[in-house]
């Protein structure tokens, strides 16, 4: 069997590392810096959407890869069961971060919130810097919205999360793209080396 030279291997160490940036790559992320709690009219102004609801769905198209950032995009599907402002749907997607640290909320399924959600690049997006909280502890934020109206809008769960999935299966085969082009670079190595080795024993 032939020996594999230093040269090789960090040639190819070198490749590896390079597909991993590419298939996984570093976003940026910053430490979460909210200032001073507004008060629940100033939060009603403030943003886009205002409700309470149930999360029937999250969607995280980022939770098989290997190297994870917290600033990763969060799609969250809510049941609505009232509406305070910007919307009528029995339905809606907003969309948060991974971590607390670049202001994501961190919710979970089946559980109920009343959401404050802003408008980013026509989507919603909720941070852990408004008041958005349970549901069970948000009687007093409730009683000074006022007035609600429930969602008359039917909208199915399908519907808001094809996007996500349409965008998850793109990176995929991204992914699959990026590992062919790794194995077809090892192969092309490894010929190389042993004509190379060839090449050095007929030469002896």
């Amino acid at each position: 069997m032939y020996r594999i030279t230093k040269q090789v291997k960090y040639g190819v160490l070198f490749l590896i590392l390079f597909i991993s940036c590419l298939s996984f790559p570093f976003n940026k992320s910053y430490a979460c810096d909210c200032v001073v709690p507004l008060s629940v009219q100033e939060e009603l102004e403030r943003n886009t959407a205002v409700f309470s609801g149930k999360v029937v769905e999250i969607v995280d198209k980022n939770k098989n890869k290997i190297i994870k950032s917290t600033a990763d995009p969060i799609a969250v599907v809510f049941e609505v069961k009232e509406w305070w402002k910007g919307g009528k749907q029995t339905q809606v997607l907003v969309n948060t971060v991974r971590h607390s640290s670049s202001c994501g909320y961190k919710f979970t399924v089946d559980d109920q919130y009343l959401v404050y959600a802003r408008e980013i690049d026509g989507e919603l997006n909720v941070s852990i810097c408004s008041r958005t909280q349970s549901l069970s502890t948000a009687q007093t934020d409730i009683e000074a919205l006022g007035k609600s109206h429930i969602p008359t809008e039917k909208v199915s769960k399908e519907s808001l999360t094809n996007v996500e999935d349409e965008q998850g299966n793109s990176q995929n085969v991204v992914n699959y793209y990026l590992i062919g082009i790794l194995f077809v670079s090892l192969e092309i190595s490894t010929i190389m080396y042993i004509k190379q080795r060839n090449k050095k024993n007929a030469n002896k």
